[in-house]
């Protein structure tokens, strides 16, 4: 499975040889691509994401095998598509995990990246070959015969093979053009004036010992019988795995559903992830013996990236399901950021007296909120709301992003009730009664 031309570099390598291959394909020196990689890694976590990426999917000089595969022997029957999926999930994954601590984000490398592009490559002259010189004791061969601008030692064993057969393709094309001459050695170039005649090899028609063994006439060629190449056998789909993974998936869902709702249990999200994880799982593990329906591997990588996603550090998204909060004394409200990973949150303060200042934050990722005010008292709402509408005592506001503060002070010598909240996606009621 060839994904990439370009291979690593055996020698003058540092870790990888990324650099080096990187080095000896723009003909630059190493040490620029080195620092280059370097600031990479400082924006963002990119250089380093890249370079993973570059070790796991760029064979070495002399070797046509994909790292990962050796790496990872249950890769080898992936498809060209779903392995560069893969690394690239795992170069997200790296940029997530290292990129919120490093000093620089990924705005100075992409720019970079078009400076790069637009200033350097796509200006740079790409030959291949020199233009034909017009010196005695030189041939005026065509470009692609002249040697190489790059150095011999720097190309890979198959570049070489290729420069040597174009070599000769056009030699032998050169030949052919010019007009026999008895004086001139076969197989060797002019060493003169680029008309001088030379001479051309004679073709020989080849013609067996035996010609009765030939079905036609002596001269044509014996018959070739057909052949078509064996197919290996594939193996049948199981149709029928798609509909227990997905009875699985629900099974399994409807029971952490009825555990936070019924129950109480604070189901946290990563149980919800796993569990879909686990149903594709098991349905990859049949399907590894009952053929494996489309569509299922790729839906379990990308349910495994978002599983190890949820696991690295991070803040929590908290519980999931509809919520209620309701408060009646200001020595209930909570001290601490409430966050709420996603269904409808209800905020109940129409029992709640506002004897001191206080401020209280809520969180809720997916799902509606309605904020219920306390009867009395001086209340400042703060709210934002990443996608949908939000509708208060002060009118409605709709679109993408939004925010924006309501207050109602009856008293401005007394105490206020600063409530902040924050909505990814849904909608944000704010009521008086």
């Amino acid at each position: 499975m060839e994904l990439t031309p370009l291979r690593r570099a055996n020698t003058g390598a540092m870790l990888g040889g990324v650099c080096a291959s990187l080095a000896r394909r723009w003909q630059v020196d190493p040490t620029i691509v080195r620092i280059a990689m370097v600031l990479l890694a400082l924006m963002g976590g990119l250089g380093i994401a890249f370079y993973v990426g570059a070790v796991l999917l760029v064979p070495r000089d002399g070797s046509t095998e994909v790292p990962v595969n050796r790496i990872a022997p249950f890769t080898r029957g992936w498809s060209p598509t779903a392995t560069i999926g893969a690394v690239v999930g795992l170069g997200l994954l790296i940029t997530i995990a290292i990129g919120s601590w490093l000093p620089f984000g990924i705005a100075p490398a992409v720019g970079l990246a078009f400076l790069w592009y637009f200033g350097f490559y796509r200006r740079r002259p790409h030959t291949t070959g020199q233009p034909p010189s017009a010196d005695a004791g030189q041939s005026a061969l065509p470009a692609a015969t002249q040697p190489p601008t790059r150095p011999v030692e720097a190309m890979t064993p198959f570049e070489r093979a290729a420069a040597e057969w174009q070599q000769r393709v056009a030699e032998q094309d050169l030949r052919t053009t010019r007009p026999r001459h008895s004086d001139a050695v076969p197989h060797q170039l002019p060493v003169g004036s680029p008309t001088e005649p030379w001479d051309v090899p004679r073709l020989v028609e080849y013609r067996p010992a035996n010609p009765s063994d030939y079905s036609a006439a002596p001269s044509a060629p014996p018959p070739v019988p057909d052949w078509t190449p064996p197919t290996g056998r594939r193996r049948p789909r199981a149709r029928w795995l798609w509909p227990l993974v997905l009875c699985l998936n629900g099974l399994g869902l409807a029971t952490l559903a009825v555990l936070s709702e019924a129950f109480g249990v604070a189901v946290p999200p990563i149980a919800y992830a796993g569990t879909v994880l686990g149903a594709l799982g098991l349905g990859l593990f049949i399907g590894a013996f009952a053929g494996r329906p489309g569509g299922l591997l790729p839906l379990s990588v990308l349910a495994g990236l978002v599983t190890v996603t949820m696991l690295l550090p991070g803040p929590g998204f908290g519980p999931m399901g509809d919520h209620t909060y309701s408060y009646t004394s200001m020595a209930q409200l909570p001290a601490t950021k409430q966050s709420h990973g996603g269904g409808d949150v209800i905020i109940d303060l129409r029992q709640l007296s506002v004897t001191e200042s206080r401020q209280i934050e809520f969180d809720n990722g997916l799902g509606d909120v309605t904020v219920k005010l306390p009867a009395t008292g001086n209340v400042v709402v703060q709210w934002k709301v990443g996608l949908g509408d939000y509708t208060g005592p002060d009118g409605r506001r709709e679109g993408v992003d939004g925010s924006g503060t309501y207050e109602r002070i009856s008293n401005p010598a007394g105490p206020t009730l600063t409530v902040v909240v924050q909505v990814g996606a849904g909608d944000l009621n704010v009521v008086t009664s």
